[in-house]
């Protein structure tokens, strides 16, 4: 599905001196809808003639038809094999012609498909995306090889621990919801999906007003505004058919369980569902995770685990939240006879947090760290465009970044506590191990 087919031009344009725009800030980038529906946003930016585009639309791996796991993905797959009157081989052709980059890609949430292209190829470009959006060809025979090689990868994905340990957690946190299982499907469902369910489910997922496109790059509001009309004005204008995604299960007692394989280290990884966007503790969560494993050596968990005690290369949590509340999680990878000790100082770590909270001085050091941070997530281009759409997506705000860094700095010590009592019981969480038994001494 991932087909970087941009010449060497392209690469030079988009990883030369310029990938670091100086003008990246903070501040809120234009919006405008387009007559059918579609939501846009611009960050407008001529330091590099290079136009990044991410399109997001309801169309992810949670609408997925019972028993048909994948076909969100197996349709993004398809996305650049043919459109209008060309061919698989002839599209694409077209894109390596003129060095464009275009390629699509399943979320839990959304489809989402992501072009990079010199500003001089901007209309041939939003030309081909809008042909990939209302008249794909969708024929047999792409459809059959796409199918093969998504099954292959899906045996592929089972020989890796990590892997294996991350899609049976999230069948249990999400037991009989539509996050449960995987976007990239498995086998057996893959295998049961037709041509017809893709043609389906592309006609019900690009539907303009669940549409949200985010620019970066080398071109004016005026004449993006013109493309858009020209090339996508003939969008399907109603709303979606997919339904509503159901609420999000919550367990009041986790469970245990080890998958046996064959493999040098043991993955471990615990989970829970924690919140969604619209939750009032959402700020104090994202300090909370970075403060037990986030990003860097200083969180709790790297000092104890790692740096104390030397029992893993790297030990992270991570908050991911979806339309509906999504997970939290703490990852690693460690010695199989080392398993039950790590999952242990975990365990420890959280009820710590739970009982005696955080000082002033490791908040701020915390909270600064995720400020000072946080313009690396908008350094190039392709990154602005990517976190533009998601802002759109759930509608977020266009003052959303802007205030971002104030709104992390207001969180006390007190709402760290509070999110503390309500995530990190270590009872409430699900834990997956996959690795070779433990001898039993």
């Amino acid at each position: 599905m991932k087909r970087w087919i941009a010449f060497w031009l392209v690469w030079m344009a988009w990883t030369g001196p310029g990938l670091l725009h100086a003008a990246t800030s903070l501040g809120e980038a234009r919006s405008f809808q387009t007559r059918g529906g579609i939501r846009v946003f611009l960050v407008e930016n001529h330091a590099n003639p290079m136009v990044e585009i991410n399109l997001l639309t309801r169309g992810g791996s949670a609408f997925d038809p019972k028993g048909r796991d994948g076909v969100a993905y197996l349709t993004a797959w398809m996305f650049n094999e043919g459109a209008g009157g060309m061919d698989s081989e002839t599209f694409r052709a077209r894109l390596d012609d003129r060095g464009i980059q275009m390629d699509g890609n399943a979320n839990r949430d959304t489809l989402e498909v992501n072009l990079t292209t010199l500003s001089e190829h901007l209309e041939e470009a939003v030309h081909l995306l809008a042909l990939a959006v209302t008249e794909p060809r969708f024929d047999p025979k792409d459809f059959a090889r796409g199918q093969q090689e998504c099954i292959a990868n899906a045996k592929q994905n089972r020989e890796q621990a990590e892997w294996l340990a991350g899609v049976r957690l999230n069948a249990m946190m999400f037991a009989g919801h539509p996050y449960a299982h995987p976007p990239t499907g498995t086998e057996e469902p893959l295998a049961r999906i037709t041509l017809n369910d893709v043609r389906q489910f592309h006609v019900k997922s690009f539907r303009a007003p669940q549409m949200v496109l985010a620019v970066a790059g080398d071109v004016t509001p005026s004449a993006l505004e013109s493309l858009l009309e020209r090339y996508l004005g003939g969008v399907d204008s109603r709303p979606s058919p997919h339904g509503a995604i159901p609420e999000t299960p919550s367990a009041k007692v986790g469970e245990a369980v080890h998958l046996t394989m064959e493999s040098p280290q043991t993955a471990i990884q615990m989970g829970r569902v924690a919140m969604d966007r619209e939750d009032a503790d959402y700020y104090p969560m994202l300090v909370l995770n970075q403060l037990l494993g986030g990003p860097g050596l200083t969180s709790r968990l790297n000092q104890e685990i790692r740096e104390k005690r030397g029992l893993t290369y790297g030990v992270h949590s991570q908050f991911s939240p979806l339309e509906m509340k999504g997970p939290f999680m703490v990852m690693m990878n460690t010695k199989t006879e080392s398993v039950a000790e790590a999952l242990g100082l975990i365990r420890e770590q959280m009820r710590i947090v739970v009982r005696e909270g955080v000082g002033e001085e490791e908040l701020t050091d915390v909270k600064r760290y995720l400020v000072q941070s946080f313009p690396l997530n908008l350094d190039t281009l392709k990154k602005q465009a990517a976190t533009w759409s998601l802002i759109g997506y759930y509608r977020r705000g266009v003052d959303y970044l802007r205030r971002w860094p104030e709104r992390v700095e207001g969180v006390r010590r007190e709402d760290v506590a509070r999110v503390a009592r309500r995530m990190l019981d270590p009872d409430h969480y699900f834990t997956v191990t996959v690795g070779k038994r433990a001898e039993k001494k």
